[in-house]
């Protein structure tokens, strides 16, 4: 019998989940918890709840954080783990025990007996590797694949345990097993173009129309007892958040993702909806800067463009006033959150000024590029825009539709400013800097290389999480920089019907649906 995790690692899962949203300050009045929206009553099973989302899934990212995937992440696949909503420990899921050796090389994990795929395939071990091998694959992009490739070696030493060696000792290891999705070997190049779903998770995929939605029926043989209690989901592509919110209201709809700060706020004063918070706070909006370009590759510019972005504004008029202000990429709830470093570049129109004299830069033109698909951006332009005027640069605003712009920002393509946001600010300081696309120090969308920066995220990477002399000097040395200038700190939403009961959600906001149920 393998060792119990080591500081108290094995935990209950619905504990995890429970504990959603528990310390959550809403907002938006009207807004509930995941907590506030529990069952009230005994849950009665059956029924389809209607899923609506703005934008397509993408099959081919499944093993990373996309957005359109929230949906289907947790609904048709597992991972071996899931964090724990408050202090970020692994806590069960398909993997049931997991012992780490002292030295951070070894992690055995024991597997959960009588797991199949929808297929009816049993879940082994060689599922597992299977995973990690396709993780690593070129063409499947993962946040987490740094972690992934200091994989050195893994043994199936039987079905239900395999055991992983490491080069080096991490202190994100876990993230990873909550990122990877679970997937069936034999199927997963049909996966990845969106041909066939064979996961574990409490749904299967019946059909799957690109552009339009998917249909998704109960996984009789889901192996977490009395789970799922619906009957089905059905998950609708709506192109804008007004119509989503149409389809809300008129009943065609039980649940709208990620409806626009704004049109969520309408939903305030009506008793029939919900607007429920995740507690993740992993979504913050940031100006990002290509430091080749020459204007860019002075920090005192890029300090004033920090200084210039009137970010109260953005947060009451853009995001409804979810979330807060923030010059720093991190969660409060995050290990290497500073509340007094949080609020460093405030709107400050006279020191960005000066800081542009000082460069010799009042009166540059530049690029400004943003996803002009997603509602919230195309808000946050136009204050951006008059910000940067009010500072003495003559912004040039490019709109660009979403694929573009997701190409560019993977490649480094803008020759100039980009905005949008960026997750994983709410988990291990190191899956940052170390895996999202705008702060990875060995490859970012800024084009910023620089060995003292590689230092700082190495020495967070192998350390252990929440050393605070490591994330101190890490946040000193990206306030000074500037290459991301973070705005705002917010969340996802989910947007319910009253009647929906039971609603929770991953550390990576994936849906987890296997005690909903209408009430």
């Amino acid at each position: 019998m393998r060792n119990a995790p080591r500081n108290g690692r094995l935990g209950r899962r619905t504990a995890a989940v429970a504990a959603a949203a528990v310390s959550v300050a809403l907002a938006v009045s009207g807004c509930v918890s995941a907590v506030d929206s529990q069952p009230e009553s005994t849950p009665a099973a059956g029924g389809i709840l209607q899923i609506v989302q703005g934008a397509d899934i993408s099959p081919s990212t499944l093993m990373s954080q996309n957005n359109p995937n929230f949906s289907i992440n947790r609904l048709v696949f597992n991972s071996l783990v899931e964090l724990d909503h408050k202090t970020l420990e692994p806590t069960p899921e398909l993997a049931t025990e997991w012992d780490l050796s002292d030295d951070g090389l070894t992690l055995a994990f024991t597997l959960r007996e009588g797991v199949t795929f929808h297929d009816g395939k049993a879940f082994t071990s060689a599922d597992v590797i299977g995973s990690i091998q396709t993780l690593l694959r070129d063409d499947v992009p993962s946040q987490l694949k740094h972690v992934a490739k200091k994989i050195t070696d893994m043994v199936a030493d039987d079905d239900l345990h395999v055991t992983l060696t490491f080069s080096q000792r991490m202190s994100n290891m876990f993230d990873l097993f909550e990122m990877m999705r679970i997937v069936d070997v034999d199927t997963v190049d049909k996966l990845l173009t969106g041909e066939e779903f064979n996961g574990t998770g409490p749904f299967k995929v019946d059909t799957y129309t690109p552009g339009q939605g998917l249909e998704l029926t109960k996984n009789e043989d889901y192996w977490k007892d009395g789970a799922p209690l619906l009957d089905g989901v059905e998950i609708t592509v709506v192109r804008d958040s007004q119509s989503m919110l149409s389809s809300l209201k008129s009943g065609q709809s039980d649940l709208a993702l990620d409806l626009a700060p704004l049109d969520a706020s309408t939903l305030a004063s009506d008793q029939q909806y919900e607007v429920v918070q995740s507690d993740a706070f992993d979504s913050t909006y940031y100006l990002g800067s290509n430091v080749s370009v020459p204007l860019l590759s002075d920090n005192r510019v890029r300090q004033a463009i920090a200084y210039s972005i009137d970010r109260d504004r953005v947060l009451q008029q853009v995001l409804g006033g979810v979330g807060q202000t923030t010059s720093l990429p991190w969660s409060p709830a995050s290990p290497a959150y500073d509340e007094s470093k949080a609020n460093f570049y405030d709107y400050d129109i006279a020191k960005a000024k000066d800081l542009l004299n000082e460069a010799s830069a009042t009166g540059a033109s530049i690029n400004v590029y943003y996803d002009a698909g997603f509602a919230p951006n195309v808000g946050l332009a136009e204050i951006v825009e008059f910000n940067l005027t009010e500072a003495g640069l003559k912004p040039n605003m490019m709109p660009v539709q979403a694929a573009e712009f997701l190409d560019k920002l993977r490649s480094g393509g803008f020759d100039g400013l980009f905005m949008t946001g960026h997750g994983f600010g709410q988990l291990n300081p190191a899956t940052l800097v170390k895996g999202a696309f705008p702060y990875n120090a060995d490859k970012n969308a800024s084009g910023f290389d620089n060995q003292e920066y590689k230092d700082l995220a190495n020495a967070v990477w192998t350390g252990e999480t929440g050393d605070k002399v490591a994330t101190d000097a890490l946040n000193d040395f990206l306030l000074d920089q500037q290459f991301v200038s973070d705005i705002v700190n917010t969340t996802h939403t989910f947007s319910i019907s009253n009647k929906v009961k039971g609603l929770a959600w991953t550390m990576l906001d994936y849906i987890d649906l296997d005690q909903a149920y209408f009430g």
